[in-house]
């Protein structure tokens, strides 16, 4: 079974952005699966010139959706780095963030504000000049309270704007904050002058390598060439069409039959089928956000009772998750983080494992035998409905009445927002892969100020903050050691699989990269 190398787990938590991020690099692991590339073989893959023109065809199982473009949205991972930029790039092997539309930045020593200088002759499709006031304006469009993201609270800590010239903007922080460069790789500069068409769909416009020629939505949508892109000589395709297709074997069946070059996360098995196929190749992304959870809404009995979320922690067999429905793509864990995170702790990591002993232990001392708890997952996602069926077997053997309920992706991702989804849900998460306190500030399963289950702990909120604003590296350590007991104790999320994006493509597709956001970078990418 494919697994995780990690031949550097790091050793200590370091919190300064230099440290941290040297920290993460040197702990960097590499997943290993059969007939799957990581982003260092991409890079280095092929040879010669790179054949210039052509339309690159992706398929998606489902439509973008640009008025979550702020937040990382899955379904846009094929528009947001296509069409947009970011200010700064991460690296994905020192995780180091490179310039973008920053080219350079100055860092007051104390941690609270940033100059940064901006690249000049950058212009939108519209023809307009980037300046320093479309950062300004991205960053207060993120503030909004009508603005959904999960780096909403770096965004919040910036107290100060000052634009001094058309090409310089420092932010002044009401505190230090150690993931400012997770919110610079994720917010994507968006034009000012057509944002109210943005929202809508209507009009799609950045300063990115591809414009958007069309977009039918539920259908797909097509980029052409941006000949003004501030990168001389990129990007290499003359055009992009990315459709949406709904079903898994269908878009494999189009890859075989030519149809399309670029299936962007289609089901791990529906993947695996053609991984003995030398015309193709399923290409795993090292940014390792991808996990998988079971989660309780903790005002539903008798989930209100953390014993019975242990048990189930206890009761869900991991492997089986792994092996049948994600293809061996993955780790299992009981933590959040991928194992590149300074968070990560190999030890906790492992804690749960399945254990019927214990958990019925825990059930019958919690006098929740016999007890109904239902298990939600999106009807629309295959491999969630799959997790599900694993899972609502084990509660049984648990001697829990496990009821499966399946909802249509709008009402899930509605009531799982409101905090309202009735029992057990099955979901996935990202952000475990950056900097710790992204994931506990931001990302929704586990947010510490306002989360899907309900979970509502000073302490945590304590924690997270501790996390996020700590200057000194052993107060770090201590407080990213400190949650990791809490979030083994609690369980309001069980962590099931670290697992990662995939990209499954015919081999004629060369130089194929995404960011630490899979975002997909199509920059040097070709058709050979």
């Amino acid at each position: 079974m494919p697994s995780y190398s990690n031949p550097r787990t790091p050793e200590r938590l370091a919190i300064s952005r230099r440290r941290l991020l040297a920290a993460i690099g040197a702990g960097g692991a590499l997943l290993a699966v059969p007939a799957c590339r990581s982003a260092a073989d991409e890079s280095g893959k092929s040879s010669g010139a790179a054949t210039k023109g052509g339309t690159l065809k992706i398929a998606q199982s489902a439509d973008i959706a640009p008025a979550t473009l702020f937040g990382q949205n899955n379904p846009n991972f094929t528009l947001a780095r296509t069409v947009f930029n970011t200010l700064t790039e991460y690296d994905h092997k020192t995780l180091q963030p490179k310039p973008s539309l920053a080219e350079s930045w100055t860092e007051a020593k104390d941690g609270t504000s940033i100059t940064l200088k901006l690249r000049q002759g950058v212009t939108f499709h519209s023809g307009r000049a980037f300046t320093s006031a479309d950062v300004a304006f991205a960053i207060e469009n993120l503030r909004k309270d009508t603005t959904a993201s999960q780096l909403k609270h770096v965004a919040l800590a910036i107290e100060k704007i000052d634009q001094s010239d058309e090409h310089t903007v420092t932010l002044h922080l009401a505190h230090p904050v150690s993931n400012l460069f997770d919110l610079f790789e994720i917010l994507l500069i968006v034009d000012k002058e057509s944002i109210d068409e943005l929202l809508k769909g209507t009009k799609i416009i950045g300063t990115g390598p591809f414009k958007v020629a069309d977009y039918t939505p539920g259908t797909g949508f097509q980029l052409k060439r941006n000949d003004a892109y501030w990168k001389k000589g990129v990007p290499l395709l003359d055009a992009v069409e990315v459709s949406v297709v709904s079903q898994s074997p269908s878009m494999v069946s189009s890859l075989r039959s030519g149809g399309t070059h670029l299936l962007v996360d289609v089901a791990p098995l529906d993947a695996a089928s053609i991984k003995n196929d030398d015309q193709f190749e399923v290409t795993v992304s090292d940014a390792h956000d991808s996990g998988f959870y079971v989660a309780s809404n903790v005002k539903v009995k008798p989930l209100d009772d953390k014993r019975v979320r242990q048990a189930i922690a206890w009761a869900v067999d991991r492997e089986r998750i792994l092996s049948q429905v994600l293809g061996g793509i993955g780790t299992v864990t009981s933590l959040p983080w991928a194992t590149s995170s300074p968070a990560y702790d190999k030890t906790k990591a492992a804690h749960y494992s399945r254990d019927l002993k214990k958990a019925k232990a825990l059930i019958k001392a919690a006098g929740a035998g016999g007890k109904t708890v239902k298990v939600v997952y999106n009807a629309g996602l295959a491999t969630n409905a799959k997790i599900a069926e694993i899972v609502q077997y084990d509660l049984t053997q648990l001697g829990l009445k496990a009821k499966a309920e399946p909802l249509q992706a709008a009402d899930f991702l509605a009531q799982l927002q409101a905090g309202e989804l009735p029992g057990l849900f099955i979901n996935g998460h990202g952000f475990g892969q950056l900097h710790p306190a992204t994931l506990v500030k931001g990302a929704f399963p586990f947010n510490a100020d306002k989360n899907a289950s309900n979970f509502d702990s000073d302490a945590y909120r304590t924690l997270a903050d501790q996390l996020w604003q700590a200057t000194e590296e052993s107060e770090a350590k201590k407080a990213a050691d400190a949650l990791n007991d809490l979030l083994l104790e609690e369980q309001f999320v069980s962590d099931l699989v670290a697992s990662s994006h995939t990209f499954t493509r015919s081999k004629k597709v060369q130089g194929l990269n995404w960011t630490m956001y899979d975002y997909l970078d199509l920059d040097q990418t070709s058709i050979g």
